[in-house]
């Protein structure tokens, strides 16, 4: 009779915890309309740049960031957050259409502000180097980039990518490469 209650308390409990702990890690790649909603809540209640100083978009921060020497690791969700928060502060409201945009995309966005000197954007993880699919780096002409920094994108495939892991951001430019060590496990 002990055993079975035993066995029956354990399963119980198994059950109640794999049900009630449907909290993921990571950055989430198909995000349910309820995770979407509160985004927008959390960007909608932080309007403009208040949206980078959140516990929600802080680990996706890295570096200077808005500054020049920052950057921002755009997943769905954080995108989400941050396009509502800059619309919010502009008076409007993302569309329904813009938001299935963000949450079709196949790539994790690495923005990031810097100049000229930029070559390109790596990611690695642990021992594999992943190259970007798409890198947009807007022309500058002949201005200072300390002065006039421009946000550099770098595209890289959610399926090349471990979404739970430590991830080095190597930013490669014209005399050395800086290194930013960011957690895509604590990145929505």
């Amino acid at each position: 009779m002990n055993v079975k209650v035993s066995c029956f308390s354990f399963l119980f409990i198994l059950i109640m915890c794999v049900a009630f702990t449907n909290v993921s890690q990571g950055i989430e790649l198909n995000p349910t309309k309820e995770q979407i909603q509160e985004t927008i809540k959390i960007g909608e209640a932080n309007p403009g740049k208040k949206i980078f100083k959140t516990e929600f978009v802080l680990p996706a921060i890295f570096g200077n960031w808005p500054k020049f020497g920052g950057g921002l690791v755009k997943t769905k969700l954080i995108d989400v957050a941050v396009m509502s928060a800059m619309m919010r502060k502009a008076r409007k409201s993302l569309k329904k259409e813009e938001i299935q945009g963000m949450m079709g995309s196949e790539f994790l966005i690495i923005s990031y502000r810097g100049g000229t000197d930029v070559y390109k954007i790596k990611l690695k993880q642990k021992m594999r180097l992943i190259e970007p699919k798409k890198m947009i780096k807007p022309e500058m002409g002949n201005k200072d980039p300390e002065e006039h920094a421009v946000f550099i994108a770098a595209s890289f495939p959610y399926s090349q990518l471990d979404l739970n892991a430590k991830t080095t951001i190597m930013v490669v430019k014209d005399f050395g490469t800086d290194k930013y060590e960011v957690d895509f496990s604590q990145i929505k």
